[in-house]
């Protein structure tokens, strides 16, 4: 006890404020770096469930329900949640099945792409880390005939 009560006073006042002062910032940083891991955590969930349902229009996966609900999540959850650049790949995929526009599978397949890359770097961003390198030609969705 008595050890303590020496090193206390030689610390001084100033050493004593220095410390505590120490202890609440490094708690402060711990609870933000844990708050973004939790977005991150969250946002990634969203963006998984989102591209489950998305699976619903690929032609042998087809499920009126996934579909649905992929569209239910573009007019309600994405229009608060996602980017601006997630909310519009997801309308212009939405969009490419309009009749009269005419697109082609492989032009879908390049929006979803885009979508992809566009949600992987948000989360990379999230957590600090590098934007992707993969590119729009790796990803496709593999279509059952």
């Amino acid at each position: 006890m008595q050890s303590v009560i020496e090193i206390i006073l030689s610390l001084g006042i100033g050493g004593i404020v220095g410390g505590i002062v120490t202890n609440w910032v490094n708690n402060k940083l711990e609870q933000n770096s844990e708050n973004k891991r939790c977005i991150r955590d969250r946002r990634e969930q969203q963006y998984k469930d989102f591209l489950n349902n998305l699976m619903g229009f690929y032609k042998g996966w087809e499920d009126k329900k996934m579909q649905k609900e992929f569209i239910w999540d573009v007019n309600t959850n994405a229009t608060v949640s996602a980017s601006d650049e997630v909310y519009r790949l997801a309308r212009d995929y939405i969009n490419s099945y309009d009749q009269t526009k005419k697109i082609s599978e492989e032009d879908r397949q390049k929006i979803y792409a885009k979508l992809v890359i566009t949600m992987r770097n948000e989360l990379n961003k999230l957590s600090g880390e590098s934007p992707t390198d993969l590119k729009e030609s790796e990803i496709k969705v593999m279509q059952l005939d």
